[in-house]
């Protein structure tokens, strides 16, 4: 897990590069070097994070000593076994980085269909005067670019860009579809104009100032042939492929820790990375909580059953943090991020560096493609309905846990055609009336995505996975762990995982109100059933308590500065009115008033302020 930076294009700056290896050097402490090619056609820079290889052999930018060079970000889990079917090459060091120049050398730009693992990086071919960049399959590392003045310049965060004198403009486009819609991450656009995110399972080369994409990896396409096992059958199949996952994720040679929630999920992983190690190490693990004991999470961890030796970390957020918290965040995620739970986990994994931690295992990503959100109900329900299986359906609106005419309610704003995100009580958690007409006379009016899938619940994972939820998620949590130095493992979003969660009838994955209905059963008998069969459970923090309560003032001086009232985004006596009516009980979600606050710090920091000064360390 490292930071990665270039530039292609003429006269290449030295002191530029080592200008965006500095502002990243929290992802990659343990040493840092930058490479220009002798015609400075093209310079790249590093900073490694030392998982694999903890010698000077894993240095980087890596060369082959014969025209390639790399930098690289990520983990190929399967280096090992890509090593063994190419024994022939002069391996240098015993780097999965490596394993990057030699199927180059042998497969060419197909090389990234045999890795399985999380990555980011570009490699240069002296020779041919050629940049070939890939970024994984789910795009868990990021990858990020832009193009001026005759140059490419690409990194791993958008600040290293900013520091090379990359304008910083927002990209008021994506900020209607965040205020309007509640997306972001979703497309290759980021919230500054001009510079973009190389999608997910997409190279990109640039030859003879020519840029070509390519996809490498086609999800609904992979999982295209139906699974025709039985429920048992699969059942094994899918305990098999979680086994394998996590021992490929467990390959480190440094210390490996674990990311515990309580949830099904993280204790999936706890429990299965128990099962796996076989010495007696004491081994780590990272709770992150709340100073109010009604979001405490270690009620939960603490019922994860464990064999080995497990020292149990917490970390406590109180509300007196948090503004401190935020502001770090802020500069790290250069974007909008969730809430108060991603600043708790921020939190965890500065402690976890602290305790000599550098790879942390998380269990993200099951919900996605195993149907495990609730609002997936009206989805199946839909389905059930549209193709006449009415006893069935009658089956599952008895075994609803949740309000029916919520349920219903959620089913006719779907059969009208919208895809607006709702709450998990059929309202929008949205409030675009807070915003000025002529702020939304320039945003996105719909946002759509396809449909690539013959059933609404496939489709809506399939959204889920690529676009609504997760390409968010996971460009937090890389940039909360990375703020630390920490590598985070999502070990459950192994490509085979998804194609195989793709593949099986729908009723495996959801039937009689249970989600993650076989991941539950391929857990009997390692899990109690208290914690298998539980109930999701929604994010576990006090951001509506906090918002209201001990962070009204802070909340109040942002939406009545006078920069909130002159951006032009948001009609100002709007929001105060529905601030108003939120602090006086109205209603359970604080998300648009976190938009609010997001929005203004946002612009503060990144548009307000000089960051080619500001920004380097």
């Amino acid at each position: 897990m490292c930071g990665i930076a270039g530039i292609i294009g003429q006269n290449v700056d030295p002191d530029i590069l080592w200008k965006m290896a500095r502002v990243q050097h929290h992802r990659g402490p343990d040493g840092s070097g930058i490479y220009v090619d002798p015609k400075k056609r093209a310079g790249l820079a590093h900073n490694r994070l030392s998982i694999i290889d903890l010698s000077e052999s894993g240095h980087q930018p890596m060369t082959d000593d014969a025209g390639l060079w790399l930098t690289y970000n990520g983990e190929i889990y399967n280096a090992p076994e890509l090593r063994a079917l190419l024994p022939n090459y002069p391996y240098k060091s015993k780097t999965d980085s490596e394993i990057i120049l030699a199927t180059y050398r042998k497969w060419g730009e197909r090389c990234v269909e045999k890795f399985n693992g999380m990555f980011a990086f570009a490699l240069w071919d002296e020779n041919k005067q050629k940049l070939f960049c890939a970024r994984d399959r789910l795009g868990i590392k990021p990858f990020h670019f832009t193009q001026r003045k005759g140059q490419f310049l690409f990194a791993s965060e958008i600040k290293a860009l900013l520091v090379a004198d990359v304008e910083a403009i927002p990209d008021l486009s994506a900020w209607g579809d965040y205020l309007l819609h509640g997306f972001s991450d979703h497309s290759d656009r980021t919230f500054f104009e001009g510079i973009d995110s190389l999608q997910p399972a997409t190279t990109l080369t640039i030859q003879n100032g020519q840029l070509t994409k390519r996809n490498f990896w086609d999800q609904t396409a992979a999982s295209d042939e139906p699974y025709v096992g039985t429920y048992n059958k699969a059942t094994e199949e899918l305990r098999a492929l979680i086994d394998d996952a996590v021992k490929l994720n467990l390959r480190s040679d440094v210390s490996v820790g674990i990311s515990l929630s309580g949830g099904l999920d993280s204790a999936t992983m706890m429990s299965t990375v128990d099962a796996q190690l076989n010495n007696d190490k004491t081994y780590n693990s990272f709770t992150a909580k709340f100073d109010d004991p009604k979001y405490d999470e270690a009620e939960f961890a603490d019922k994860v059953p464990r064999k080995k030796l497990w020292d149990r970390h917490y970390s406590v957020l109180s509300v007196d943090q948090m503004e401190k918290e935020f502001s770090v965040a802020l500069h790290h995620q250069e974007a909008p991020f969730g809430g108060v739970a991603t600043l708790a986990l921020q939190k965890m994994h500065r402690i976890a560096k602290t305790k000599n931690i550098s790879v942390l295992l998380e269990g993200q990503g099951v919900d996605e493609i195993f149907g495990g959100y609730a609002y997936y109900q009206s989805d199946i329900f839909l389905d059930l309905l549209e193709r006449g299986f009415c006893s069935k359906l009658r089956s599952e609106f008895r075994s609803l846990p949740s309000d029916l005419e919520t349920m219903l309610k959620i089913m006719r704003t779907k059969i009208s055609g919208s895809e607006e995100p709702l709450y998990q009580d059929g309202t929008s958690h949205l409030r675009p009336e807070s915003l000025s007409h002529a702020f939304k006379k320039k945003s996105n009016a719909l946002v759509s995505f396809s449909l690539p899938f013959k059933n609404r619940f496939n489709n809506a994972m399939y959204r889920d996975l690529c676009f609504s939820k997760l390409p968010r998620v996971l460009r937090m949590h890389d940039r909360m762990a990375m703020a630390s130095s920490v590598e985070l493992r999502p070990a459950f979003l192994d490509h085979r995982i998804v194609e195989f969660a793709f593949r099986l009838p729908n009723n495996y994955k959801y039937d009689l109100g249970v989600g993650k209905r076989i991941w539950r059963n391929a857990m009997k008998g390692r899990l109690p059933d208290t914690v298998r069969l539980a109930p999701k459970r929604g994010v576990v923090a006090p951001q509506r308590e906090w918002l209201r309560g001990p962070l009204r003032d802070w909340v109040k001086d942002i939406i009545t500065s006078n920069s909130f009232n002159n951006r032009g985004i948001f009609d100002s006596k709007r929001v105060n009115t529905l601030f108003d009516r939120f602090c006086r009980g109205e209603g359970d979600n604080a998300f648009f008033v976190w938009q609010w606050v997001s929005v203004e710090l946002w612009f503060q920091k990144f548009i307000d302020k000089n960051l080619s000064k500001d920004m380097v360390p």
